[in-house]
């Protein structure tokens, strides 16, 4: 109830308080006409009922653990320009205890269990929308909302940006991690698929063919935007740099979906532009930035996490992909600042071109943020993508 009050107060003070009511109200209005019309389509939920528990897995998982324990015993004593924003630490604190409390036990099973299901966690983690698809699922006005609107909204959206040119089987995704989502002639995505999918497209324009490309992604979540592009590419190096906790989820889920590449972990040996060159798949605390050489990265990737880093800590990084990346794709808010327990705010996109060091090529809303909670415009979400290039 106090989450409630405080949540009202806030729109209270931001003047948008019977938007956010329309909001919450209008899935049930239009699932329950969705069912009186009895409108159909393909799409099928997959929501499990129960977590799974592979042994296969112990092998995988237990290097993952290793290099956990390793990144969580330095992130303690590194710059605190590279810890977890108040925004973050509370995800960690409470909707990621489960890897803590593994860490405090080192009990293996309890890690593994984790990431075998993340994908279905009661939750929210921060990188998946897993909850909202499990709280639709239980009401017959909300499914019915859920697969006509949301999940067929963004399929016709992207037939929309395709026009004809990619099959649905292209979007298909591997489950890894329990996920809940949807299905269309034996096709499994998530919400995000879609969206996911045409920016890998746009992003995979900007690289090489004819040479190993290396690609950096700063906090990128489990690996969704990862699969995409890489699943089509046939020589790159492609390094992950997050939060430990995020980091152990990208992993094990990107190590699932490509099992033949050659795969780092952080803390099985020391890390320099060497193993750019031998391995496939590298991943890194966010500390470890400042051993990439100048001008090393093809391209450079950040959706949505600069904006919830404090401001001095989101410079740092921007610092470091001016320094190092020739192309930087960006995804973050244009007009709303997260804030602090400390009082401070977030960057937003106009602020992340430092001194001008990168031509601006594209600056577009993005539309799955535009209008996937209702199949509609919403004027008010502010997320907009930006591709850059440095500057000779």
């Amino acid at each position: 109830m106090i989450k409630i009050l405080k949540k009202i107060k806030i729109a209270i003070k931001e003047k948008n308080l019977l938007h956010k009511i329309y909001k919450k109200i209008y899935p049930y209005y239009k699932g329950f006409f969705l069912c009186l019309f009895l409108k159909k389509n393909k799409v099928s939920i997959i929501s499990p009922k129960k977590n799974v528990f592979d042994e296969d897995d112990l092998n995988l998982t237990r290097k993952i653990f290793e290099s956990y324990k390793i990144m969580k015993k330095e992130q303690s004593t590194v710059d605190r320009l590279y810890r977890p924003s108040s925004l973050w630490q509370k995800h960690i604190d409470l909707d990621f205890k489960l890897l803590k409390e593994a860490l405090d036990t080192n009990d293996l099973k309890k890690f593994t269990f984790f990431l075998q299901n993340f994908g279905n966690w009661e939750n929210y983690l921060g990188i998946e929308n897993q909850t909202l698809i499990k709280k639709y699922s239980k009401n017959f006005f909300l499914k019915k909302f859920l697969t006509n609107e949301i999940f067929y909204g963004q399929k016709k959206l992207w037939e929309y940006f395709n026009q004809n040119t990619s099959s649905l089987s292209d979007i298909h995704m591997p489950r890894h991690g329990n996920q809940n989502g949807a299905i269309v002639d034996n096709n499994f995505f998530v919400i995000g698929s879609f969206s996911n999918h045409i920016y890998a497209k746009i992003i995979k324009k900007y690289l090489d063919n004819n040479k190993r490309n290396i690609i950096f992604d700063l906090g990128g979540g489990y690996g969704k935007l990862a699969y995409y592009i890489l699943k089509d590419l046939k020589n790159y190096c492609f390094v992950d740099f997050d939060i430990p906790e995020v980091l152990c989820l990208a992993t094990f889920y990107l190590s699932k979906c490509f099992p033949k590449k050659k795969i780092f972990l952080y803390g099985q040996e020391n890390f320099d532009n060497n193993t750019l060159k031998n391995y496939d798949l590298v991943f890194l605390p966010g500390w470890e930035i400042t051993k990439i050489a100048d001008n090393e990265i093809d391209f450079a990737i950040n959706k949505n996490s600069l904006g919830e880093m404090n401001s001095e800590t989101s410079l740092n990084y921007l610092k470091h992909i001016h320094r190092t990346s020739n192309y930087f794709f960006s995804m973050n808010h244009e007009f709303f600042r997260n804030k602090f327990s400390d009082d401070s705010f977030s960057l937003i996109n106009k602020e992340f071109n430092l001194n001008n060091n990168f031509k601006e090529l594209f600056r577009y809303p993005d539309l799955s943020h535009l209008i996937y909670e209702n199949n509609k415009i919403d004027m008010n979400s502010d997320i907009f993508f930006y591709i850059y290039k440095k500057n000779k």
